[in-house]
């Protein structure tokens, strides 16, 4: 059974600071829930969930179209960025399901059409606005996907918007010279207080961290991501790690 939805919002008043949402900044969510079985009758599934958050007021067009093609490119991959956020929603699908019965009907035929238990296959893919600040959007793209075996896999991956331009900031354009020596040291003696269960310390990997390039920007600072096994194992799950701005005064330029 398909269920989509498309409905419009304009909830990040409290983001956007300065920004108002009388004519100012606001969002559309866009998503689409879908069960497409492996064949006709068969018990496996491909289950794909799509909820994505898109700008849509109080950016200039350029801006916003450049925004967009970047958010459909993370979301699902850079060969969707030229088209239409609906078509790309609808491409992706299909793509996903003609790989899922391409793998998995050759394995379910050998079966005499019963399929493997590893057929039943989901992929999860969200996308949000994360934060604003100054001239800066950030924005969080989560993929899950389960392909049989033990467990699905969690990922998120954070882009930085210029507003005016719509260009991605990396962290050398962020950041100034010098904090790949300054931020290790700050990020670490902030690791043991970011994990839910301070007893979980003794997991991880390693406690001395720095900077990997997936970061966001909010009011409560900046917010670097490690995903899983990147510094933990597996149960850990998903590791964020916020810096307050005034323990980053001079490490970043103010881009407005």
């Amino acid at each position: 059974m398909k269920k989509a939805f498309y409905r419009s919002l304009a909830g990040l008043c409290a983001l956007a600071g300065v920004l108002s949402c009388n004519g100012g900044f606001s969002t559309r969510d866009y998503g689409s829930t879908e069960s497409f079985p492996l064949s006709e009758g068969s018990g496996a599934a491909l289950e794909i969930e799509i909820g994505a958050e898109y700008p849509s007021g109080g950016l200039k067009a350029e801006a916003a179209e450049n925004i967009r093609e970047a958010i459909t490119s993370g979301l699902f991959c850079e060969k969707y960025s030229s088209l239409g956020i609906e078509e790309a929603i609808e491409a992706y699908k299909n793509d996903k399901v003609e790989e899922y019965r391409e793998l998995n009907l050759p394995l379910a035929e050998s079966e005499n059409g019963s399929a493997p238990a590893s057929a039943g296959w989901s992929d999860h893919v969200s996308g949000k606005v994360t934060g604003v600040h100054g001239g800066i959007m950030s924005y969080t793209v989560t993929r899950y996907a389960f392909t049989g075996g033990a467990h699905g896999m969690t990922e998120e991956k954070a882009m930085n918007f210029h507003m005016k331009t719509g260009n991605l900031l990396t962290e050398e354009d962020f950041f100034k010279e010098g904090y790949k020596d300054a931020l290790p040291e700050i990020l670490s003696s902030r690791l043991a207080s970011s994990i839910a269960n301070p007893a979980d310390t003794s997991m991880l990997f390693t406690r001395e961290i720095g900077p990997n390039g997936n970061f966001s920007i909010s009011e409560d600072g900046v917010t670097y991501i490690y995903n899983q096994y990147e510094i933990g194992p597996y149960a850990m799950g998903i590791i964020r790690v916020t810096v307050p701005w005034d323990e980053l005064e001079g490490l970043y330029w103010q881009i407005r």
